[in-house]
Formats: structure tokens, sequence, C-alpha cells
């Protein structure tokens, strides 16, 4: 480990890394900490500056140059921000079951999901965690990221912005038929389980594919078993907003981008034992979970105790 990266970096980068460090530590433990004492609300305002912060630091951080000097990975930013006003009304409309939503969704998949990014071969993240340098000089090459992120195709940051606005969508309450609850868990475990048959069939592969798909099942099984599902008739259910979905999603998108980047850049990292595998596992994984919470939601959960709800007089 070595913070010369971090040191030699820009001032907006390093501004970026002092706002995004302790958000993190001080978002874990707001996760964990008694709900509505002193401490947490003022913990709660320095975690929802720091945020801020980090977001408005990014704009002035162009590494990955796609579109007059920004990515897609702004988009982030730009969701970062309408989160945290959201954070903010939610709290003070006292709407807590909003409120509690929406931070678990912006610290996982702000802080979570992006964090994996920076640790990337080429990332200074990666750099001052590793402790490795690149193999030219900055000013030589651009970072491996950056020409992974402009050689990838045109149509993978319209599906980014896509999957973002469909894992936020599903933050709120909403009534649908069971069938297209089932629908998206069920499309995106069938992609992960092609992807693998393309990739080639062995028997590493497989296993790894059965361990994400029962891990998954169980994390999702577990995660609802307290939560009745709520029949609203005529073959509906009603579902609760939750933030699991754009967390989901979001690490399906990850593990799939940072596979690509790695076999464009590194392929010597995915000859390492495990790490296919990893790359395996983690898609369907997220996936499996998707599926097991859409059918506890449905009215089916092995693992839960709590009988169905109704709404009204119909049957499911």
């Amino acid at each position: 480990m070595t913070l010369d990266p971090l040191l030699n970096a820009s001032p907006a980068i390093q501004l970026h890394v002092a706002a995004v460090v302790p958000a993190a530590l001080i978002g874990g433990a707001i996760l964990i900490m008694r709900k509505g004492t002193y401490l947490h609300r003022m913990a709660g305002r320095l975690w929802i500056a720091l945020m801020v912060l980090t977001a408005l630091s990014s704009f002035f951080i162009h590494e990955i140059n796609l579109f007059f000097g920004f990515s897609p990975i702004h988009i982030l930013s730009v969701v970062v921000l309408v989160s945290a006003v959201e954070v903010v009304r939610s709290a003070r409309r006292r709407n807590f079951v909003r409120h509690q939503r929406l931070v678990k969704s912006l610290y996982f998949g702000a802080i979570g999901i992006a964090g994996l990014f920076t640790l990337l071969p080429g990332r200074i993240m990666h750099e001052v965690v590793f402790g490795t340098a690149l193999a030219e000089p900055a000013q030589a090459s651009a970072p491996i990221v950056a020409q992974a992120a402009t050689g990838a195709p045109v149509w993978v940051w319209p599906l980014l912005m896509a999957l973002i606005a469909l894992g936020v969508s599903r933050l709120r309450d909403r009534e649908m038929p069971v069938w297209r609850l089932l629908l998206l868990p069920a499309i995106l475990i069938g992609i992960s389980m092609i992807t693998v048959l393309i990739g080639g069939l062995n028997a590493a592969s497989l296993v790894a594919m059965a361990t994400g798909l029962g891990l998954g099942a169980i994390a999702g099984w577990a995660t609802m078993r307290n939560v009745a599902a709520i029949c609203a008739g005529d073959g509906r259910v009603l579902v609760k907003g939750e933030f699991v979905s754009l967390i989901a999603i979001l690490g399906i998108f990850a593990s799939r981008f940072a596979a690509g980047i790695l076999s464009a850049t590194a392929p010597h990292i995915l000859e390492t034992t495990g790490v296919p595998e990893l790359f395996t596992l983690l898609p369907v994984f997220f996936a499996a979970l998707m599926a097991a919470r859409a059918l506890a939601q449905a009215g089916y959960n092995p693992l839960g105790a709590v009988r169905e709800q109704s709404i009204r007089q119909a049957e499911c």
C-alpha cells in the first residue's frame, strides 16, 4: 500500500477521496447505530454533506473522457445529488421508511458498487491499495479503465442509464401482476446462465453457477422472512419499495463490466485460479437474490414464517 499515487493526483481527486472515505465510514456507522438520536441526526447531516461534496468534486475529474470531458460515471453523481435531496426531504416529512430505503441505496450503490470500480487496474485507488505502478507514466498513456471505457460499445452507457432508472423505480411502492414481478429476475438469471454457456462450460463454472444460485436464493428468502406477501386480487400483488433491486442490478452490471475490462486490459488476471469463477458466481448470485425476493413477494418463501395478507377479498 502506498499513498504516492494519491499525493501526486489532481486536487479534485484528492478532495474526492478525502470526502468519500469518511463518508463510507460514517455511513456504515449510521446504518448500525440507534435511529432517531441526536448523534444519529448529527452524523446523518455530516454524511449527507460529505456525499454531496463527493458528487460535486467528481465533476472536476475527467479521467474517462467520453462526452466533453464527462463520462457515464458522472450520471451516478447526478443520482447522488438528487438522492441526497430526497433523503433530507423524507426525513423532514417524517417518512422514515422511505428515508431508510434512500439512505441504504445511496450508501451501497454510490459507495459500495462505485467503490469496486476504483480498485480496477489502472485506477489510482488500485495503485494505493495494491502498491503497484502502471507500466508507463500516466502522461504517456491513458489509464487502463479510461481505455476500456472509451473502447466499450456505445450501447453500454444507455444500458447503464436504463438500469439505474429501473433500480430507482423500485424504491417506491407499486401494484403489479405476479408475472411481471417475476419477469425481470427470470430474464437476469437466463442472461447470466447463457453468458456462462457462451464463455465455456466446465466443472468449475458449473459449481460457481450452482453456488451463486443457492447463495442468492437463500439470501433473498432470508431477507424477506419477516415480510408478508400482500395480495391485491386478480393475480396482482402490492410490492413494497426496496433498495436491494438497485444494488443487485448495479452489481450485475459492475461484475460484467469489470470482467470485460480485465479481459481487454489484463487477461492474465482472469487466468488466476478462482477469478473466472468469481465473475461467474456474482451475476448469478445477484439475479437469484432478486428472484427469491420476488417469489417471496408473490407468496412463496420456504424460509418465511409470515402468512399472506390481503387488501382485497379476491384471491391472488
